[in-house]
């Protein structure tokens, strides 16, 4: 079975009074995140931990090699399921807003590196725009042995109607499906157009001279621990291609791929509530080393 963690920021107030952002505080958050939580532990998952607000850090996934913290959180658990505001940068790399400096306000992904403890497997992020469709090659550094990273090439929509969805993402894991499958089903809502993405690396069997073995992928055969298949760690040096697959709405699965010095697609960005502004960006607050995270129940469904 799975160890899992959790990172939920509500309210950017630290943020937006330090200058460092405009993002809105977000709504249904909590309810996505501890579905996401009760469900997975109700199927024995065992959750590590559960940080909530100003106890998310940036630290929490940059690289021990980059003055981070992630060999004790982030890349200690197989799967790891974060929100708040994200973007992307031009060349790639993603990047998401917390409501404490602990040491920045913001991550970027060139300073993750994940899996090379041999324990993250799947990275899930219910933000904006944290994949950029016209580079994706710039994520390339994040899988040190990592095997997917689940997040938006556009905007993610937090409302009344998306509250269910870290429920639903769960639901698919445990009953078997992909992990891939699992976050793009789990994401799409029918009231609004959310942009779920799925990231992998392939090795040269699956690149296979650019006839791409797509059922050698992880995003085909890689399903949480304990219900299917999980393909093998891939070390930086068997990785010869990165693939990624894309869905908007209703809209078939979309692939594209890239080798070592080349990819192609299209872009977009942000995340925002179904009647409401985009909220664009990222942030997080301070806690005391050892303390508990807290895991926050907002039983009120506001209007959006």
């Amino acid at each position: 079975m799975a160890r899992f963690g959790v990172e939920a920021i509500r309210y950017f107030n630290h943020a937006r009074a330090a200058g460092v952002s405009t993002a809105g505080d977000l709504t249904y958050i909590f309810s996505r995140s501890n579905g996401f939580d009760s469900t997975l532990r109700s199927a024995g998952h065992t959750r590590a931990f559960y940080w909530s607000d100003t106890s998310v850090w940036e630290t929490d996934i940059r690289d021990l090699d980059q003055g981070g913290g992630d060999r004790n959180w982030v890349d200690d658990v197989d799967l790891f399921w974060i929100e708040t505001h994200g973007n992307s940068e031009a060349d790639g790399r993603a990047r998401m807003l917390y409501d404490i400096a602990h040491s920045e306000w913001r991550t970027w992904s060139d300073q993750w590196q994940l899996g090379e403890d041999w324990n993250s497997e799947w990275v899930m992020a219910y933000s904006c725009h944290t994949v950029n469709l016209a580079a994706v090659t710039g994520l390339w550094n994040i899988f040190a042995r990592l095997h997917i990273y689940c997040g938006a090439w556009g905007d993610m929509y937090d409302g009344i109607t998306t509250d269910e969805c870290g429920e639903d993402v769960a639901d698919n894991l445990v009953d078997g499906d992909t992990v891939s499958g699992a976050w793009h089903d789990g994401v799409s809502d029918w009231w609004v157009d959310n942009h779920p993405v799925t990231v992998c690396v392939g090795d040269a069997a699956t690149w296979n001279g650019g006839n791409i073995r797509w059922d050698l992928s992880a995003l085909n055969r890689d399903h949480l621990w304990g219900h299917g298949n999980v393909g093998p760690d891939l070390a930086p040096a068997q990785q010869a291609c990165i693939l990624w697959k894309w869905t908007e709405g209703s809209e078939p699965i979309r692939v594209g791929v890239g080798k070592r010095v080349a990819m192609h697609g299209g872009c977009e960005q942000g995340a925002r509530r179904p009647h409401g502004e985009p909220c664009n960006d990222e942030q997080r607050s301070a806690r005391l080393p050892g303390a508990p995270g807290a895991t926050h129940t907002y039983p009120d469904r506001l209007s959006p």
